[in-house]
């Protein structure tokens, strides 16, 4: 764990989630039976959501021990990534649950409007091997903060109601998918904000890695398509100083311009 820790205190761990009302994690890390996807993109439905999870309805967890994310297999990155969680939960003014999941058929993570805990706008799930993948290269744990930005970013769309609107008329979701780099790419501006040397520029790395060149409906944008609307993201915050609902009305009329 390199940057995400590099600041990280106990004490201040527990302020930043203590003060997060209603902000829950999930304990269980679930697998899912094979099946044919019915939804596009990372986002997930709520019956598709019980086909990944189960109808069981686990527990939060605040806080377990010193591990407020179970799971991973590395009590202090879970610690971390929920101080990082909060973070973004704050900032994009949503909370949704959290969980790993079994990706083992295909490493991925998913965002979804079905809601298993109280006050919760919906469930971010992320896949054990993706997880696994990213936090092997370095500052690999600034890749997962990147990735989990994005899919906080569909829990936003969900709320405002802005899925079928970014996605009106489309072949696929790209649309969509390009609207959540570029909140992602707002909240490494405001982390840079806060902490100079935050590498913000990881975001856009990362979206470049898993940009696509796919011609089906689960496409979700280019390399360049991706790191680009991180980057336009970004600015909203560094150079424009926008407060983040104008920001998500900004990225709407960048992706609506594609």
């Amino acid at each position: 764990m390199t940057m995400m820790r590099k600041y990280l205190t106990r004490r201040s761990a527990l302020a930043t989630l203590i003060g997060l009302a209603g902000f829950r994690c999930l304990t269980s890390t679930w697998a899912r039976a094979a099946y044919s996807r019915r939804s596009q993109g990372c986002c997930i439905t709520a019956d598709e959501f019980n086909v990944f999870v189960g109808q069981q309805d686990p527990k939060a967890s605040y806080l377990s021990d010193d591990s407020p994310i179970e799971k991973s297999g590395n009590p202090a990155f879970d610690f971390a990534l929920a101080h990082g969680l909060a973070r973004i939960s704050k900032l994009f003014s949503v909370v949704p649950g959290f969980a790993y999941y079994d990706d083992s058929d295909s490493k991925n993570a998913f965002a979804s409007p079905e809601v298993r805990m109280d006050k919760a706008d919906g469930t971010v799930l992320f896949g054990q091997n993706l997880l696994k993948d990213q936090l092997a290269v370095d500052d690999g744990d600034v890749y997962v903060l990147a990735i989990c930005a994005h899919e906080f970013g569909h829990v936003v769309q969900f709320k405002k109601d802005l899925i079928a609107k970014l996605n009106k008329g489309q072949s696929d979701v790209k649309r969509s998918e390009l609207h959540a780099d570029f909140l992602a790419g707002y909240f490494a501006a405001h982390r840079k904000h806060e902490d100079s040397d935050f590498p913000a520029v990881k975001f856009a790395v990362v979206a470049h890695q898993l940009g696509d060149f796919q011609r089906s409906q689960q496409h979700h944008g280019t390399p360049n398509e991706r790191a680009a609307a991180i980057s336009e993201g970004f600015k909203t915050f560094k150079e424009d100083g926008l407060a983040f609902d104008e920001a998500v009305d900004m990225g709407v009329q960048y992706v609506l311009s594609i």
